[in-house]
């Protein structure tokens, strides 16, 4: 029969309790709606669904960034990945784009949090929606009067993004950060919107 060390028992204890408490984990989750259920919510009656992958260039990256207010900070990473983000496009009868919709998540800390945002062509949008948390602290955030605050948000050419806690947005009181949270994943996918489809809306 083998013994292991006090020193190995430690450090196994120490790497188990490390990653138990500052790692992201999805162990505990509260999923409101599965994939399927969010990309249905937001299409129009009669509307076919098209799927597309996009990536973002290079070039295009600090200059999205700078314009969305995407940084990293040391409580959040808010910068974008290059991609690729796959966004569902509702279609009306005649093969028009009716909506825009992006599954975005982010991690902050030991916490979760996944989002379904519809984008009208407009470049407005139509709506965000929780669709996954694993914070008992962050679940406020899943209120409609939290979550209508960021309906009719758009970019307008060479003016501020106007998503941002504090300026657009309140925050809900014991869930500040995951507030703050909802206004980044807001911006990304205003951001994200523009950079793909907005020439072609």
């Amino acid at each position: 029969m083998y013994r292991i060390s006090s020193h190995l028992l430690w450090i196994v204890m120490t790497a188990t309790i490390y990653l138990s408490c500052f790692l992201p984990s999805r162990a505990h989750a509260v999923q409101y709606m599965g994939l399927k259920e969010a990309i249905k919510y937001f299409l129009p009656q009669g509307s076919k669904v098209s799927k597309v992958d996009k990536t973002i260039p290079k070039d295009k990256l600090k200059v999205i960034e700078e314009r969305f207010r995407l940084r990293s900070t040391d409580d959040f990473k808010e910068t974008l990945p290059a991609g690729p983000y796959t966004f569902y496009i509702g279609r009306d009868a005649s093969g028009k784009a009716s909506i825009y919709i992006v599954i975005l998540e982010q991690y902050w800390r030991t916490c979760y949090h996944k989002y379904a945002i519809g984008i009208e062509p407009s470049g407005k949008i139509k709506e965000v929606i929780v669709v996954e948390l694993n914070c008992r602290f962050a679940y406020p955030i899943n209120r409609k009067s939290f979550l209508k605050q960021f309906a009719k948000k758009s970019a307008a050419p060479g003016k501020r993004v106007p998503v941002e806690v504090g300026h657009d947005v309140d925050a809900i009181s014991g869930a500040s950060v995951s507030s703050e949270v909802t206004a980044i994943v807001t911006r990304r996918a205003l951001a994200l919107y523009e950079l793909f489809f907005a020439s072609a809306s």
